[in-house]
């Protein structure tokens, strides 16, 4: 049963309930990545798990109290099912690695161990220990990456989503709602969930993607700007990585996510001078925008006024940059990330 498996081949393998001892579930498609381990779990739990017979680890798993987890018989099932997620095997010591690579090679048959990966971004040809690990998942049980689909099969999914729910959506339209909405699947499967619902069985069409499906380019960068501010890298990366899908230009990246500090220094001067946002909102004329200062202003109180004016001259060079070298626009805008996590980080 050793071996490294399409999607097809897994879901079949799933369907037929014949469990081998160890999966290892990764790849940059993190929505396939969670769908398919919880048809698993789903599957070798008969959809009845427990506490006693079914145990989760993170990141942090301590190895011994895994090992023994994998050592205990099952109490009211027929396999003890243990779902390990995210676990970055390069934080381990080439001893320890050596040593529990090995106890995996003999597990109980009446476990079923999970490696599973959806948020942890692996490189399986630069992560030597992850590497050596999956080769190991090969020969005694089954390993699946989840690659991004291409657009191709993007519209065929969304079709046979929205045939699900008895609506009907075109090539055409399915190619348009990814245009919009990007190639990320979890995303995708949000959108169409909304449109379903408005469509009501009948078909989705260009109207009705036009009308819900908005191409929000702010409401992104406001949720990349939130993802820095918590310290998320992986989750601002993916957000920028999802602007750059949907070819949104640098420039106007860079202005609106400029226009989120512009709009908590404001705020943060406005208290230390005894100002309010009506103050504010009035000066600087939001309008109906005032909103925004709202966020603005909790946002603030986290970070020093020094901080915030770094970081406005973090975003200013950038702008320089962006508008005055040959620099790839990507680059340069990873780089203002880091360079803004950095100086939020050192005022905490």
């Amino acid at each position: 049963m050793a071996k490294l498996m399409s999607e097809q081949d897994f879901k079949k393998e799933i369907a037929k309930a014949d469990f081998t001892r160890i999966y290892l579930i990764y790849g940059e498609e993190k929505y396939l990545v969670r769908h398919y381990t919880n048809s698993l779990i789903n599957k070798v739990t008969n959809k009845k798990a427990n506490s006693f017979d079914f145990l989760k680890f993170g990141a942090n798993a301590d190895l011994q109290e895994l090992c023994t987890a994998c050592e205990q018989i099952p109490m009211s099932a027929q396999y003890k099912c243990i779902l390990v997620s995210d676990f970055d095997f390069e934080t381990l010591s080439e001893s320890d690695f050596k040593e529990f690579n090995s106890f995996c090679t003999d597990i109980s048959p009446s476990t079923v161990l999970i490696f599973s990966m959806p948020t942890l971004i692996i490189d399986a040809k630069k992560n030597g220990k992850f590497k050596r690990f999956a080769s190991t998942a090969e020969k005694c049980g089954i390993t699946v990456e989840f690659a991004k689909k291409d657009n191709s099969s993007l519209e065929k999914q969304l079709i046979s989503w929205a045939e699900k729910t008895g609506c009907t959506l075109t090539p055409y339209n399915a190619s348009k709602i990814i245009s919009m909405c990007g190639t990320d699947m979890t995303l995708l499967r949000n959108e169409l969930q909304k449109l379903t619902a408005y469509a009501d069985g009948s078909e989705i069409t260009e109207d009705i993607i036009k009308l819900l499906t908005v191409k929000n380019t702010e409401t992104r960068i406001f949720a990349l700007s939130d993802c820095i501010m918590a310290g998320n890298f992986q989750g601002a990366y993916s957000q920028l990585a999802q602007l750059f899908e949907q070819n949104e230009k640098p420039e106007i990246i860079l202005s609106t996510l400029g226009s989120v500090y512009i709009d908590m220094y404001r705020m943060r001067v406005a208290n230390e001078s005894g100002k309010t946002i009506a103050d504010v909102s009035t000066d600087f004329k939001y309008g109906r925008r005032d909103f925004v200062l709202k966020k603005a202003n909790a946002n603030s109180k986290k970070y020093s006024t020094t901080a915030l004016r770094k970081v406005l001259d973090i975003i200013l060079q950038t702008d320089i940059k962006l508008k005055s070298t040959r620099t790839d626009a990507k680059i340069l805008l990873e780089t203002l990330i880091t360079k803004i996590m950095l100086a939020l980080r050192e005022d905490i």
